[in-house]
C-alpha cells in the first residue's frame, strides 16, 4: 500500500467484511452489529443510549463487549430527524465548552425546541444529539455501564477495536479486559480530542503530547496522547470512577477480600496505624485507599493530597467526616497550586490530622517520612505506592527515594493488592494478598505477615506487636485487643450476609453505624447487631 494513500477501513480491517460494519452519517463510530458465529450471550443490559451484550467465544476464554447504540437501531425517518438536529446544534455551538454538563444539555434542548421537530423530543433522541455533538459519542454509552472501569482507544484508532476493563461483579464472576465491537474513525478521534483540549483549556501538541483532564462531574478521567509520543496517531484512555463509594465490604462483595481482611483493616485504621497500600497498576490501590477512609471515626480530621481526584471527599463530607482536599501537580495545570511536597509541608502545619497521600512517588516522600519520624504527621498516614509486596516497597522507598531506613520504620503496615488469575485462566481478579507489619529487630526491619492469602485468608497466630500497641492505646491487654479484632470480623461477616439481600448494608453509612456499635461497647449477639442496624 502506498504510504501517501489515505487509510481505508477495508485496508485497516481485512478480516472483517465491510458489510458487517455500520455507521450512521451523524456518528464517527463504526459498529460491528453481528455477533461472531458460535459466540454465546452471557449477559444483557440496557443503559440510556444503547443495549449491551457480554458475549463469549465457544471456548469461554475470550469475551466481547457488544454494543448497539440507539442511533444505530432507529428507522430511516427518525435518523433523518436526528441528522437534522445534530447539524443544527453543530452550527449553533454553546458560547463555551467549559460549561457544566447541565448547561451544555440546556443549550442542546434550547436548539432542539427552536427547530419545531414533528415529534416529541424523548430522552434517547436528546441524548443522541448531545453525545454526537458535545460529548464522546458511543463512548458515553459505554461509560454509563457501572461495570466499566477503563476504556482504551489505541493508535492507529481505525485499525484497532476499542477495548475496556470490566470490574468483577462477584467472586465467581471474572472479567478483565475485553474488546468491543466499536471502532473509532480517524476524523472522530481528532474531533473528540479537540473537544477535550478545548474544555480543559490545557496545551496539547507535539511539544506537549499528553493531555489529562476530568470530564463532566469528575467521574471520568481522560488521558490523550499524540505524536511524537504516540507515533501512530492519537490515542485515548478513559478511567471511570465508581458511582458508589468503595467500602471494605463492597470490595469484599467483589471478591477483593473477605470479612477477615476487612475486620483487620478496620482495626488498624481505628488504631491510627500508618499504612502503605502497594500493588501493580490497575490492582485497585486507589479503591482500597478510599475504602479505608470510611473506617475513621467522625471526629478524625483528614487531609487528602492527590494530583487526580480519586478519593470520594464529597461522600465522606456528606456523612459528617472532616475532610480537607488538596489538589496538586498536573491536575492544576502549569499555573496550579504547586507540588505534592509543598502541600504536604502545609498539611504538617494544619494541626493534628490523618494525612492521605494519593500516591507516594517523589520528593514529597522525604517530607512525609520526616513528619512521621518526628511525630508531626499526625495520628496516621495513608498512601499508595507502586510495588509488589513489602520488601519491594522497602527497596523502592529506601534505595530509590532516598528515605533512611530508620525513617521508613515509621510505616506500620504494608498492604499488598494483587492481580490474581484464578485457575491460571485469562481472567483476573483484584485481591488483597498480604497485610504485613513493619517490625524493628536487632537485625534490622522485618516484614511479618498479619494476614496471608493462599486461596483463603489466614490471620497470623504469632504475637503481633502492632495489635499489642493499638490495644495498649485503648487501655486494653493484648488478648482484649484480639477480641476486639475478632468482634469486628464477626460484625463484617453479618453485614456481608445482610448485604446480599440489601446492598445498602455495604454502604459507608452502614460501615459507620457498625463501627459506632463497637465504640459504644456493645457486645451483644449477632441478632442484637442485626436489630441495631435495622433500626437505623
Amino acid at each position: 500500500m502506498s504510504p501517501s494513500r489515505p487509510l481505508t477501513l477495508p485496508d485497516a480491517l481485512p478480516a472483517l467484511r465491510r458489510a458487517r460494519l455500520v455507521k450512521p452519517p451523524i456518528s464517527g463510530y463504526w459498529i460491528e452489529r453481528e455477533r461472531p458465529v458460535g459466540w454465546k450471550v452471557l449477559e444483557r443490559t440496557e443503559v440510556l443510549g444503547g443495549a449491551i451484550e457480554l458475549i463469549a467465544d465457544p471456548t469461554g476464554l475470550r469475551h466481547r463487549y457488544q454494543l448497539l447504540p440507539w442511533e444505530h437501531s432507529i428507522d430511516r425517518s427518525t435518523g433523518a430527524l436526528l441528522a437534522k438536529a445534530v447539524a443544527k446544534v453543530r452550527s449553533e455551538p454553546p458560547s463555551s465548552m467549559s460549561e457544566t454538563e447541565a448547561e451544555l444539555r440546556a443549550h442542546v434542548l434550547s436548539v432542539l425546541r427552536s427547530m419545531a421537530l414533528p415529534m416529541a423530543i424523548e430522552d434517547e433522541f436528546t441524548d443522541a444529539v448531545m453525545r454526537n455533538t458535545l460529548g464522546l459519542g458511543v463512548l458515553d454509552v459505554i461509560l454509563r455501564d457501572p461495570r466499566v472501569e477503563d476504556v482504551f482507544v489505541d493508535a492507529p484508532c481505525q485499525q484497532t477495536r476499542v477495548y475496556l476493563t470490566l470490574n468483577q461483579s462477584g467472586p465467581g464472576h471474572v472479567f478483565g479486559r475485553c474488546e468491543t465491537n466499536v471502532i473509532v474513525s480517524e476524523g472522530e478521534m481528532g474531533a473528540l480530542v479537540g473537544r477535550l483540549k478545548y474544555r480543559s483549556g490545557r496545551p496539547f501538541s507535539r511539544s506537549t503530547p499528553v493531555l489529562e483532564t476530568d470530564l463532566g462531574d469528575s467521574r471520568v478521567r481522560a488521558t490523550a496522547l499524540c505524536p511524537p509520543l504516540s507515533p501512530d496517531g492519537l490515542a485515548l484512555a478513559l478511567r471511570r470512577r465508581s458511582d458508589l463509594p468503595w467500602t471494605l465490604l463492597r470490595l469484599a462483595e467483589h471478591g477483593a477480600m473477605d470479612e477477615v481482611a476487612a475486620g483487620l483493616l478496620s482495626f488498624l485504621i481505628d488504631g491510627r496505624a500508618s499504612i502503605l497500600v502497594c500493588g501493580a497498576r490497575g490492582s485497585g490501590k486507589s479503591s482500597l485507599l478510599s475504602a479505608l477512609l470510611f473506617e475513621f471515626p467522625l471526629d478524625q480530621r483528614v487531609l487528602v493530597i492527590e494530583d487526580t481526584r480519586e478519593v470520594p471527599v464529597g461522600a465522606l463530607q456528606a456523612l459528617g467526616f472532616k475532610v480537607q482536599s488538596m489538589l496538586v501537580g498536573p491536575a492544576q495545570g502549569k499555573d496550579g497550586a504547586g507540588s505534592a511536597e509543598e502541600a504536604l509541608r502545609v498539611s504538617l502545619r494544619l494541626g493534628e490530622s490523618a494525612i492521605v497521600m494519593g500516591e507516594v512517588r517523589g520528593k514529597e516522600a522525604i517530607t512525609l517520612y520526616e513528619g512521621m519520624r518526628t511525630g508531626k504527621a499526625g495520628s496516621s498516614v495513608l498512601g499508595t505506592i507502586h510495588g509488589d509486596g513489602a520488601r519491594e516497597v522497602h527497596d523502592r522507598v529506601v534505595n530509590e527515594l532516598g528515605i533512611p531506613e530508620a525513617s521508613f520504620a515509621s510505616t506500620d503496615v504494608i498492604v499488598t493488592m494483587g492481580l490474581i488469575r484464578p485457575g491460571g485462566g485469562l481472567g483476573q481478579v483484584r485481591r488483597v494478598t498480604e497485610v504485613a507489619e513493619v517490625v524493628r529487630t536487632p537485625d534490622g526491619l522485618q516484614f511479618l505477615p498479619m494476614l496471608s492469602y493462599d486461596g483463603r485468608y489466614h490471620l497470623s497466630e504469632r504475637f503481633m506487636p502492632l495489635i499489642a500497641r493499638i490495644a495498649s492505646g485503648w487501655g486494653m491487654g493484648y488478648e482484649e485487643g484480639l477480641a476486639n479484632l475478632h468482634r469486628r470480623i464477626e460484625l463484617r461477616r453479618v453485614l456481608l450476609d445482610m448485604g446480599r439481600e440489601d446492598p445498602s448494608y455495604l454502604s459507608p453509612a452502614s460501615i459507620l453505624a457498625a463501627n459506632e456499635y463497637l465504640w459504644q461497647g456493645n457486645g451483644g449477639s449477632a441478632a442484637d447487631f442485626i436489630s441495631y442496624m435495622g433500626e437505623r
